[in-house]
């Protein structure tokens, strides 16, 4: 029997992870078996101590425990290198995102021997796509519209720099199997990690098969933790990187 290996790195996140393990529990598969590897990066606001208690009695559950927080890209290749699965996933620790799709993001492992999978924010079930999908409010809203045209240009950047047509790369559902992510060396440790899963797979020949799903963002004042004028010097590094390494330092 295959096993699926959900990835969640963990920071501050008291008000979500509980409800986000719940319904991870809830989550059956048939023909499939299921591991949790939580990486709960220090945090700050009593997180921590939810985890530990939830973790409690579950063989499906491994718990990391960073010394300091130490960035989501780097949490994130701390739970890949803990993994025992087949088919790997990440999954943020916050609700904007519906494990109910799940599904459907399994399903081209199943019936068509999938490498790479991404849920993509950015297509309807009938294959049109969509943008401006960051709808903050009050202040924020000025915010939400620079993350939009942002996303859409960075997007577009990176399609013609690869040669792709990928509606979301910066999507947090990504699902690829162990043997793919056996091909590449990770090294990212904050958000530009999204860009470099995307462009190593690529760069190898790999193209993802993209899958709507169902998006519900959040705010700064909620948790959300992306920062355009710090994260985005590291992301459009990482496209240029990426593409221009040669394949065998991928």
């Amino acid at each position: 029997m295959k096993k699926l290996s959900i990835i969640i790195p963990v920071f501050n996140e008291r008000n979500t992870i509980a409800e986000l393990l719940g319904r991870i529990d809830s989550l059956r598969f048939d023909g499939l078996e299921k591991e949790v590897i939580i990486v709960e990066d220090n945090s700050t606001d009593g997180t921590r101590d939810i985890v530990r208690e939830l973790c409690k009695g579950k063989r499906d559950y491994k718990l990391i425990l960073n010394d300091s927080p130490k960035g989501k890209g780097h949490a994130v290749r701390m739970g890949l290198r803990s993994a025992t699965g087949d088919i790997f996933v990440i999954q943020d620790a916050d609700l904007e995102y519906d494990t109910s799709d799940y599904p459907k993001l399994l399903k081209p492992f199943i019936s068509d021997s999938a490498q790479f999978v991404l849920g993509s924010r950015h297509l309807t079930d009938d294959g049109d796509t969509k943008h401006m999908i960051r709808k903050f409010h009050g202040k924020e809203r000025l915010y939400a519209y620079m993350m939009n045209f942002g996303g859409m240009f960075l997007h577009k950047f990176f399609n013609i720099l690869y040669g792709t047509t990928i509606s979301d790369p910066t999507t947090m559902y990504k699902l690829f199997t162990r043997d793919l992510y056996e091909k590449v060396s990770l090294a990212g440790n904050y958000f530009e990690l999204d860009w470099e899963i995307v462009a190593k797979f690529v760069r190898l020949g790999y193209l993802p098969i993209e899958v709507p799903i169902k998006y519900k963002s959040r705010g700064l004042k909620a948790g959300k933790k992306v920062r355009l004028f710090r994260d985005v010097p590291k992301w459009l590094y990482m496209i240029v990187n990426c593409r221009f390494l040669p394949k065998y330092r991928l």
